[in-house]
This record gives C-alpha cells, sequence and structure tokens, in this order.
C-alpha cells in the first residue's frame, strides 16, 4: 500500500573482530554483499510504491565473522508512528520466515527491532524480536536501539539526500 510515510528498513551490524556498523539509507550506508559488511540493503523505496519494498540481505558465507545482527524498521518521515499505515516487515531466515504487522506499535513509537540474529557454537541464531523505540531530540531511533543491544556505535544526526 503506498502512503505518505517514509518508513526504512536497516541492520545493525557487529563483528567478532570489534569492527560494526549501520546498513540504512540513512547516510546512503546501503553496506555490500561482496565485501565487508557483508550485508546489503537493495533500495531506499521512499514512497511505498515498489511491490518489493526494500530488502536486506546477509552474506551467510560470513557467519563466523558476525557477532550480532539487528534488523530494524523505522519511520524516517511522513508519520507519527506505524499505526495506520498497513506495513508489514517479513524476515526470512535458514530457520524460517515470519512476518510482523507494524501497525501493532504502541502509540509514539517509531522503530521496531524485528530481528536479532546472534553467534552461537552452532553459527548464527535468528529470532524474532518486536521491540518498540521510539527517539528523542537528542537521540534517534537508531541510537535508542544501539543502546539497548549493547552495540556502541558513535551516532550523529543525519538526512537523505
Amino acid at each position: 500500500m503506498a502512503t505518505e510515510a517514509d518508513l526504512d528498513l536497516g541492520c545493525l551490524v557487529s563483528f567478532v573482530d570489534g569492527s560494526g556498523v549501520a546498513v540504512q539509507a540513512l547516510g546512503n550506508a546501503f553496506g555490500s554483499l561482496v565485501a565487508w559488511p557483508y550485508v546489503e540493503l537493495d533500495q531506499d523505496d521512499r514512497s511505498g510504491a515498489s511491490s518489493d519494498g526494500e530488502t536486506l540481505r546477509v552474506d551467510l558465507a560470513h557467519r563466523d565473522e558476525f557477532r550480532q545482527l539487528l534488523f530494524y524498521v523505522y519511520v524516517y518521515q511522513g508519520a507519527v508512528d506505524f499505526r495506520r499505515l498497513s506495513a508489514v516487515a517479513t524476515v526470512t531466515a535458514p530457520s524460517g520466515t515470519f512476518r510482523i504487522a507494524l501497525d501493532d506499535s504502541p502509540s509514539g513509537a517509531t522503530g521496531c527491532a524485528i530481528a536479532r540474529a546472534t553467534a552461537g557454537p552452532d553459527g548464527l541464531t535468528v529470532r524474532r524480536e518486536v521491540r518498540w523505540f521510539s527517539g528523542t531530540e537528542r537521540h534517534s531511533v537508531q541510537e535508542a536501539m544501539d543502546r539497548a543491544y549493547g552495540f556502541g556505535f558513535p551516532w550523529v544526526w543525519g538526512t537523505k539526500d
């Protein structure tokens, strides 16, 4: 469903070597599947008109290098929260597929941690999260998610071109 709201998909990625990055349209940080960080966002669908929406892909050939991946969606502009947007996030992993209806958000929530992949002895384990966040005048919604999950990235305010 096309809407006036601009929802964006993103992923916080941390590696076992201590490095990390946010893959998202904001800052033109689309990542790469063929080089570090081995996570790539395919497009920035600003209008919601794309039948495919936005897709994040992870190169699982590098799964032993990942410590943690947090997949999230946030309202970039055009809405005060997710309610009444009829937005859905779909996560497909080797362990299965699940869908998250984002209009179940609490009032004022502008971000949702939708899934988390963590390293373990048997590789990456993907788990459904559905944890809601709101940004503030001082801290972005991405920074709030970062703090909640312990990534420790430095954050600066940005806009899209």
